[in-house]
């Protein structure tokens, strides 16, 4: 598997590195300080996973993900840093990344994320799982969506207009739209697209 580090804390990027290359499988094809070069490396790279901090001295996590997913589709992405912010989480897996470790954890979750990662999974540390429970609405594993909510919310998977939506559940079309506005409320999702993205991801139906 072949990584690219991407920190502006060299303390950290050799304390990854060195971990790494005790793996027989991984291989760190490079060590960057800045979202630019790393987006140059994966330009002229081929790399497998790339793993980096949300705050780059150039750019921040959203607009590294972004362009990295540009220039290479089908890369892995770990985010490793301190941000445990809802919202910074909510929206990096809103974008497709495959791992969000906080770097108290790197240590000792890497290599297993990595595993987790390079079979097709997706890899977050505890707390931040607990962040997505919180952030789609799901208490003690239960999700507080209600059943009607739930209605509105597949039949809105199938594509179905606000108007065929209230003509099929026998409710007004205003009613409907005040059940999409509070589900993309509950999963923090801006826009409907988004709130589909998260129901398909989270495998809320």
């Amino acid at each position: 598997m072949r990584i690219i580090l991407v920190d502006d804390h060299s303390i950290l990027l050799d304390g990854l590195r060195n971990l790494l290359r005790e793996q027989e499988d991984y291989h760190v094809s490079a060590c960057c300080s800045n979202g630019y070069y790393a987006l140059c490396h994966l330009k002229s790279e081929p790399i497998d996973v790339m793993i980096a901090d949300y705050s780059m001295p150039d750019m921040d996590g959203l607009q590294l993900v972004q362009q990295a997913k540009e220039i290479r589709p089908d890369l892995k992405i770990i985010i490793l840093t301190m941000h445990d912010e809802p919202h910074k989480v909510q929206e990096m897996i809103a974008l497709g990344v495959d791992g969000y470790i906080l770097k108290k954890y790197a240590h000792q979750e890497l290599l297993t994320a990595l595993t987790v990662v390079g079979n097709g999974g997706k890899f977050w540390s505890n707390e931040i799982s607990n962040i997505i429970v919180r952030g789609l609405g799901i208490t003690d594993g239960e999700p507080v969506l209600t059943d009607r909510e739930m209605e509105v919310l597949k039949l809105i998977m199938q594509e179905k207009s606000s108007k065929e939506i209230a003509q099929q559940l026998y409710i007004s079309e205003r009613t409907v739209e005040t059940h999409r506005k509070n589900m993309m409320r509950k999963t923090n999702s801006g826009t409907t697209v988004g709130l589909i993205k998260y129901a398909y991801e989270h495998k809320l139906v």
